[in-house]
């Protein structure tokens, strides 16, 4: 039998303004917006899917639990994953892809019992997998998604969940319950959205329930659908919390978001209280990232608001060219 104790890993993870939200009460608006839409249409059959899963499962179970054999299944799991998912058109069938990550994480909690957690793609599988599911779901809008759909979808989480939590694996809560709640309908979150005042205690909670490599995607769904000030919203509160050991992704997001917005005067404000150099830093991942005209903007900005308040200094240290 598998170690199968301990716990799983989390994995992490501009444009034309979008209109500001008025209220917290206008939360079919605010989610509407935020969604971004993506037409539900007829989806190719993913009906292949389960026998190739089985099989994995199968050849597995025959093997003795080592980390040979589970980092093999996990290898062979993601390239069959990988040809479903990739399959033609099928970013534009919501249904088909649910049904994808549906039967794979069926499938995986399933072979849990025969893999061993002595080798880590376990857990990186099972992380990536709820990370991928997850981004799918934040543009999924359950209202036109089928009762014969989503509730199988859901009904066939909890099971799995269930059947993760005897071997310490908690990964599939997050999805349990946006699906049962809502994924963009969280109170807390509705009111960030709409730029509304929040408690620190009511975000220190929406934080602990989603994790920061939740609340990434959050953000960068957030920045592809042209949401930003909602993007701003929720990177500010990010950057700002106390509840985040490491918020250098979410000051680089709030950054990119106010660079969005030039030439508003509060976002020069903004950008200019700024460590010189925390703005190199994020000038360097952003032209990493490709994003070279953000780059260029945050360089050209926060340097001639500095030159105007002549407080301009070296970040670097001395002897260092």
């Amino acid at each position: 039998m598998a170690d199968g104790k301990g716990d799983a890993a989390a994995v992490a993870g501009a444009g034309a303004e979008a209109p500001a939200v008025a209220g917290a009460g206008d939360g079919a608006e605010t989610e509407s917006i935020v969604r971004g839409h993506r037409p539900v249409s007829p989806a190719p059959g993913a009906s292949g899917l389960r026998p190739c899963l089985w099989q994995l499962e199968t050849e597995l179970r025959e093997q003795e639990v080592s980390e040979v054999s589970s980092l093999n299944y996990c290898r062979s799991f993601c390239q069959t994953l990988l040809q479903y998912a990739s399959n033609k058109n099928a970013s534009e069938h919501i249904v088909y892809l649910l049904e994808v990550y549906r039967l794979a994480i069926q499938s995986f909690a399933s072979a849990r019992p025969y893999l061993t957690t002595e080798c880590e793609d376990v857990l990186l599988v099972l992380g990536r997998l709820v990370l991928s599911c997850f981004e799918l779901l934040l543009s999924v809008s359950e209202s036109e998604l089928p009762c014969e759909v989503w509730l199988p979808f859901r009904q066939s989480l909890q099971e799995s969940h269930d059947a993760l939590l005897e071997f310490g694996n908690n990964n599939l809560q997050i999805l349990v319950h946006v699906t049962k709640e809502g994924v963009w309908k969280n109170p807390v979150l509705l009111k960030i959205l709409s730029q509304q005042p929040v408690e620190t205690e009511e975000v220190n909670k929406l934080i602990a329930q989603e994790g920061p490599s939740f609340l990434q995607m959050r953000i960068k769904h957030l920045l592809r659908s042209n949401c930003i000030p909602q993007a701003t919203a929720l990177s500010k509160l990010c950057a700002e919390s106390k509840e985040i050991s490491n918020v250098s992704s979410f000051q680089q997001a709030y950054i990119t978001c106010l660079c969005s917005m030039l030439p508003n005067e509060d976002a020069i404000k903004e950008i200019a209280k700024v460590d010189c150099k925390e703005v190199l830093d994020i000038i360097c991942n952003l032209e990493s990232e490709g994003q070279d005209n953000t780059a260029f903007v945050l360089c050209t900005t926060y340097l001639t608001q500095q030159l105007q308040t002549a407080s301009v200094y070296c970040s670097w240290p001395k002897g260092q060219t």
